[in-house]
């Protein structure tokens, strides 16, 4: 036998005992599965998105948001796969990326071409615009931003486009990282006119502190992963990692005069671990009505007891 043919055995039979160690023992393989659905099982999530000076020609346009792929192994470049199904099925006019796609250099220079092709099959029928994250200026964004490019995707970092729909005009803001001092809302709005109907991307939901002046229509964000944990009627039990609070880790909500939707994210970084908080697909319906504000719940102090003075009397 050759030295390479011996080479070769040597390192299929490697190969093949390393999958056999990857798997669980058999009593923990039904908690195994378990635990790969909750960060496998994607849900497409329906919202109707209030977009400040929306034209009534833009009253229902779709579109859908994905955010921090974390693309570091094969089952997540699987689920990236998986994502982009659920999104070409929903037929959005546009698509949003809003960072973290791989969560280092290493990571990155293995999938890249792969992660470039998966994205390739997106088909919205206006177009795909993408953001960077703050993993991504860790990794190297000028990489991932062309192959971003080659794929058919609009980068914005600190600029805007303009696009029409319905024969109405929608401006995409796309504002760089915050965490690497990337941000500059200034700039990216510095092409928006007053009165624009302004869809602003921003990374980290904290942009909002420094954007809110620039009347944004409403803001479309990731980086928290949901908070990873959600439990019933409380949230995330973890300690806030935006100066806006842990309320604004998922979903849609609403600062000052316009609204924040924070995206669950694909993937998982550090912690393999979902509860509760399944990836996400956002799937939006644009719309211009704002929902009614909850009434504030009134507290009504107990009432002071009535005391009974030495003579009988109520005092």
């Amino acid at each position: 036998m050759s030295t390479a043919s011996l080479i070769a055995g040597m390192s299929s039979r490697r190969t093949a005992s390393l999958k056999r160690q990857r798997k669980p023992p058999l009593p923990l393989r039904p908690l195994h599965r378990l635990w790969r659905r909750t960060i496998d099982e994607i849900e497409v999530r329906k919202i109707a998105l209030p977009v400040r000076h929306l034209p009534s020609a833009l009253e229902g346009v779709t579109a859908c948001q994905i955010s921090d792929f974390h693309v570091d192994r094969d089952e997540d470049l699987t689920r990236l796969g998986r994502a982009v199904e659920l999104i070409n099925r929903q037929q959005p006019a546009l698509v949003f990326l809003t960072g973290d796609y791989f969560s280092g250099r290493e990571t990155m220079r293995r999938y890249l071409s792969a992660f470039g092709r998966e994205l390739r099959q997106l088909t919205p029928s206006v177009c795909t615009f993408a953001i960077p994250g703050n993993h991504d200026h860790w990794a190297s964004f000028d990489d991932i931003a062309r192959t971003l490019r080659s794929a058919g995707i609009e980068v914005l970092c600190n600029e805007s486009r303009r696009v029409a729909v319905n024969g109405a005009t929608l401006t995409i803001v796309g504002i760089d990282d915050l965490w690497t001092r990337r941000a500059d809302p200034a700039r990216a709005f510095r092409n928006v006119h007053p009165g624009d109907c302004t869809l602003v991307l921003a990374h980290n939901p904290d942009t909002a502190l420094y954007t809110r002046h620039l009347e944004p229509g409403v803001m479309l964000c990731g980086h928290t992963h949901g908070g990873v944990v959600r439990l019933p009627y409380y949230g995330s039990p973890l300690k806030s990692i935006l100066k806006l609070g842990k309320q604004f880790y998922a979903g849609l909500n609403r600062y000052r005069d316009f609204y924040i939707y924070t995206n669950r994210g694909l993937g998982t970084f550090w912690l393999r671990v979902r509860i509760n908080c399944r990836p996400e697909v956002s799937h939006f319906r644009l719309t211009a009505q704002f929902p009614r504000p909850q009434p504030e719940k009134v507290r009504h102090l107990p009432r002071r007891p009535r005391l009974k003075s030495r003579g009988g009397q109520s005092v």
